[in-house]
């Protein structure tokens, strides 16, 4: 993680840690006005096996103006402080961020399992067999029929998936001990944002119509807020970020943590506990829970506002301009002396 206008000083003045705290009230908030109507939604209006509105009421409405709110409000604020906005990337301890990333990567861990299996109940189920691979029409037939049915993006599901995991054990390790020579490759970072992308990809496999859809549309949301975060935090923690990716994480982490519960909690109660019939792609991921506990801990313990970028910048530039004096005067001092000690030699 790198020095520069992002990192905290604690010379400067009016540093205030309340727009992520006004953040995380805000997801409690959110969450409690909208999984009361998805679970009420999920046991009486949701179609089971597929995952479509079988019906409709008020709730309806009320959970798309609730989730417009939810959208607006984190992008506005965060449009408004975009000049104000930096995060706190300096090495301490964290252990709530720790903990965190290291239940991320355990349930990513989990999600790659879960997405292999997938993949190869998927090529089971295309009923082809070796045998009948004697010719390029044959092998190619097959590679199509691997694309579209979504197993290709299960397997790369499954290898970001565990390049991730890597990647939030790093970060947990960094949380927990930040004294030692551990670093974050730019490259890992990319990682768990390729996941995200690969997940995204094995819905849009599924061939269905998109008119009436409850279940996908909120993972389709919830995926694309994801991806903007994760896109996001890897360009902060990589070493590239700028002045508008720290509010960007909270503009799209507090709608993605929100909706990674919010497609979690109800799918936990409603196909586990009362046992209605799950949609073929409708999962319980233990990943969502656990992105959105990071995401959560990240912009609490990390994001605050300070003096515009453009100050922080100046006063940058001013600090590096002493420091280039003072080793040009020390240097001048060092030669000085050398020149001193020469007469003396000589005179000897």
């Amino acid at each position: 993680m790198r020095k520069g206008i992002q990192v905290m000083n604690n010379k400067n003045q009016g540093i205030s840690r309340t727009p992520a705290a006004a953040a995380i009230l805000f997801a409690a908030l959110m969450l409690a006005v909208l999984m009361p109507l998805r679970l009420w939604q999920q046991m009486r209006l949701v179609e089971q096996g597929t995952g479509f509105w079988a019906g409709g009421d008020v709730t309806v409405p009320l959970l798309y103006a609730a989730l417009g709110v939810l959208a607006a409000v984190p992008a506005v604020v965060a449009l408004a402080l975009r000049k104000y906005a930096a995060l706190d990337l300096t090495r301490k301890r964290r252990v709530t961020e720790g903990v965190t990333a290291a239940l991320a990567a355990a349930a990513l861990v989990v999600d790659a399992v879960l997405a292999i299996n997938y993949a190869l109940r998927l090529i089971s189920g295309a009923g082809v067999s070796f045998d009948d691979l004697d010719s390029w029409k044959a092998w190619k037939a097959l590679m199509v029929l691997y694309v579209r049915s979504g197993a290709m993006a299960c397997v790369l599901e499954c290898f970001f998936g565990t390049l991730s995991a890597v990647f939030f054990v790093r970060l947990a390790a960094i949380d927990f001990l930040p004294r030692k020579k551990i670093y974050l490759s730019r490259a890992l970072a990319l990682a768990p944002f390729a996941w995200a992308v690969c997940r995204i990809l094995r819905r849009f496999s599924r061939t269905i119509a998109y008119l009436r859809v409850s279940d996908l549309f909120l993972g389709l949301a919830m995926l694309v807020a994801l991806m903007i975060f994760l896109l996001a935090f890897a360009q902060n923690v990589g070493g590239r970020g700028s002045g508008y990716r720290p509010a960007v994480l909270a503009a799209a982490g507090i709608p993605a943590a929100v909706l990674a519960l919010l497609c979690f909690v109800p799918r936990l109660v409603t196909y586990s506990i009362l046992g209605h019939t799950a949609p073929q792609d409708a999962l319980i991921e233990w990943c969502d829970p656990a992105m959105a506990a990071f995401m959560l801990a990240f912009i609490a313990g990390r994001l605050f506002t300070g003096p515009p970028r453009e100050m922080l910048q100046e006063e940058q530039e001013d600090e590096e301009d002493e420091e280039e004096c003072e080793e040009y005067k020390n240097n001048e001092e060092i030669e000085d002396d050398s020149v001193d000690e020469k007469p003396e030699e000589t005179e000897r």
